[in-house]
């Protein structure tokens, strides 16, 4: 039976139809020997009227006359009678709604929803057309809609797609998990901004703290302070106006007695010790000091301002750095002022020792005072120069051969040249744009948060912030750069900041 069984599977595949894949239906036999269905070849010539008949299979041109073949048809009858006795049919049946249904306009084919049958042609689809992306049947295939179009059968587009989907799968999810790490970075990094916003936050509201407690107690000394000195006026005061009032307890005593003297009849006694009753009425009242009304508002407001500014140099933090160079690390043709808070560029000068810390190569001061705690603020005076370097360095940082500017190296540096190119010197190039030329730069260190700021004195506008780790002292750096053309002679000034 087995054997039956396939042989009728392979006579199965020999009399199908090319147009339907299904048994013949009143085969016929075209000029170049192919076979189809009368209706198949019948609907595929009436697709394209305006063209000439042509052969499925071979394409080639074919006359309308179509020859039927009876001894096919009677092989096709013995095939479906066989069928017919088979238990397990495989012979799929087609609806009678087939030749009932009326046909669906030539330009529009369209798949049955829940069918893999076209719904133009009725008929299977069995080619997928690679321009238009839709599955169409042999009939389609033909039609001039699809006729230059790159048609594969649709078991090869199925495996094509496979692959490809299969691919865009694979891309689609490595994507994916870039996304999410992409988004569990981007999580991080929101902790780790608002961490650090809470940290920066406290420390604001500390800073402020100490500023408020400074000015809470100034405010209450000074109003003690006023407090005591009315105390002390409505002391007086008030000392004299008792006195006073004791006075006026006596003048209207003495008062009283001249009034009586006066009422009383001449008598000769009447004169005894008048000269004396007048005297003591003459010095009866004394006048009482003198006390200011004038409570000195100088002495209490003034220069308020003023004055709580410079004492709040006290509790600053950090105060002003009494910053001076160092001429030992100063490269030869530098020139350290006397009072070595200024350096310009000069003539090089000879019998300068070569010791370790001079910098032999590139024009750079370091600062005397090295730091290795605290946080420490200085200003540096830049004027109208057109080239400049400002910053610290590490104590180790090579003095004698070539270096880059940059943390790598030990330097934490912002540069002008050109006139107009700022440049923080970190690994990568990372060119500054400022909004006003800057004539005084304040340079800040954190040495514990590891962090060298730069500000435009002028209104403390930030330019830059390097954020690193520090292993050793760092010192200030100080680069006048080289005289180019005539210009850029200028020094570089340390400023004395003292309230």
């Amino acid at each position: 039976m087995a054997s039956e069984a396939s042989a009728l599977d392979e006579l199965h595949s020999e009399l199908t139809c090319p147009v339907c894949l299904e048994l013949f239906r009143e085969p016929v036999i075209l000029e170049c020997g192919h076979h189809f269905c009368r209706q198949c070849i019948t609907q595929c010539w009436d697709a394209k009227p305006e063209e000439s008949p042509t052969c499925p299979q071979c394409r080639k041109t074919c006359t309308l006359k179509l020859r039927p073949n009876s001894l096919l048809c009677n092989v096709v009858d013995s095939v479906r009678r066989a069928w017919a006795m088979d238990t397990q049919p495989r012979e799929p049946t087609v609806s009678r709604e087939r030749t009932q249904r009326p046909p669906v306009s030539p330009s529009s084919p369209e798949l049955v929803p829940g069918s893999d049958q076209c719904e133009e042609h009725e008929e299977k689809l069995k080619l997928f057309c690679e321009d238009d992306q839709v599955a169409i049947c042999l009939v389609c295939g033909m039609s001039r809609d699809h006729k230059t179009h790159s048609v594969i059968p649709i078991n090869e587009a199925f495996e094509n797609y496979k692959e490809k989907v299969s691919a865009a799968l694979q891309r689609v999810e490595l994507q994916m998990e870039e996304a999410s790490a992409s988004q569990t970075l981007t999580n991080q990094k929101m902790m780790e901004i608002k961490d650090n916003a809470a940290v920066l936050e406290d420390q604001i509201s500390w800073e402020f703290g100490q500023l408020r407690e400074f000015l809470r107690c100034e405010e209450e000394e000074a109003k003690a302070r006023l407090c005591r000195e009315k105390e002390e006026r409505l002391r007086l005061l008030d000392n004299t106006l008792t006195h006073t009032t004791q006075q006026i307890s006596a003048l209207e005593i003495t008062a009283q007695q001249l009034q009586e003297k006066l009422r009383e009849d001449d008598n000769p006694t009447q004169l005894r010790g008048i000269k004396n009753l007048i005297t003591s009425a003459e010095t009866l009242f004394q006048r009482p000091l003198e006390v200011p009304m004038d409570l000195q508002a100088g002495a209490f407001v003034g220069p308020l301002q003023y004055r709580l500014w410079r004492k709040m140099s006290s509790i600053l933090n950090p105060a002003p750095a009494p910053l001076t160079l160092d001429p030992d690390t100063a490269y030869p043709c530098l020139t350290v002022s006397p009072c070595r808070t200024s350096v310009r560029v000069g003539e090089i000068q000879p019998n300068l020792p070569n010791n370790p810390e001079r910098f032999t190569l590139y024009n750079i001061v370091l600062g005397s005072q090295g730091f290795s705690s605290g946080r420490h603020y200085w200003e540096v005076e830049v004027g109208d120069k057109t080239a400049w370097g400002l910053g610290v360095v590490a104590e180790s940082v090579n003095r004698k051969e070539e270096i880059s500017l940059c943390p790598d190296d030990g330097f934490w540096t912002l540069v002008l040249r050109n006139g107009e190119e700022y440049e923080a010197c970190t690994s990568t190039e990372n060119l500054l744009s400022l909004p006003q030329k800057p004539h005084r730069v304040g340079v800040y260190l954190d040495y514990p948060r590891g962090q060298v700021s730069f500000y435009d004195a002028r209104d403390m506008s930030h330019i830059f912030t390097f954020s690193d780790t520090f292993h050793q002292p760092v010192y200030p750096y100080f680069n006048p750069w080289p005289i180019i053309n005539g210009h850029n002679t200028e020094p570089l000034t340390i400023v004395a900041l003292r309230p």
